[in-house]
C-alpha cells in the first residue's frame, strides 16, 4: 500500500481512552484509527446515498407515528398471550399480514383493549 495523507481529527482523551480499551476487549487488534475511519466512510456512504436520493426528487416512503418515523419496510411485532403477530410498513401504510390496515395502536389492541403501542410494538428498521 502506498503513502496516505492523513488528518488529525481531535477527539476528547477520556472518549479515546474508553475506545480503545472497549476495542481492546471486543476487536483485539483493530486500533483505534482505523476503527474510526471504517465509521467514517460508512458514514459517508449512508449520508451520500440519502443525499442522492433527494437531489433526485424521489420521496422517502413510510408511516409517521408521532415523532418516530418508520421507513417503508419496517418490519412490526407484537404479542398478546403467546400470540405474535407481525406486519410491515409498506408504502405509507403499516399492513398486518391478513392484509389489514392498521396504526400501531390497533396493531397492538387487536386481540385485547388498553394495550400502550409505545410499549408493545417492537421495531425492526430495514437493513437491521
Amino acid at each position: 500500500m502506498g503513502y496516505v495523507a492523513k488528518q488529525a481529527v481531535y477527539l476528547p482523551v477520556s472518549d479515546f481512552l474508553d475506545l480503545e480499551l472497549c476495542l481492546l476487549d471486543t476487536r483485539p487488534g483493530v486500533q483505534p484509527d482505523a476503527f474510526v475511519t471504517e465509521l467514517v466512510r460508512r458514514w459517508l456512504a449512508v449520508e451520500m446515498e440519502r443525499l442522492s436520493l433527494r437531489k433526485n426528487g424521489r420521496a422517502m416512503r413510510g408511516y409517521q407515528w408521532k415523532n418516530i418515523f418508520l421507513p417503508d419496510g419496517t418490519s412490526l411485532r407484537t404479542s398478546y398471550q403467546g400470540t405474535i403477530e407481525f406486519a410491515k410498513v409498506v408504502g405509507d401504510r403499516i399492513v398486518s399480514d391478513d392484509g389489514a390496515t392498521l396504526t400501531p395502536s390497533l396493531f397492538a389492541n387487536r386481540h385485547a383493549e388498553g394495550r400502550n403501542a409505545w410499549r408493545l410494538v417492537w421495531l425492526r428498521f430495514p437493513g437491521d
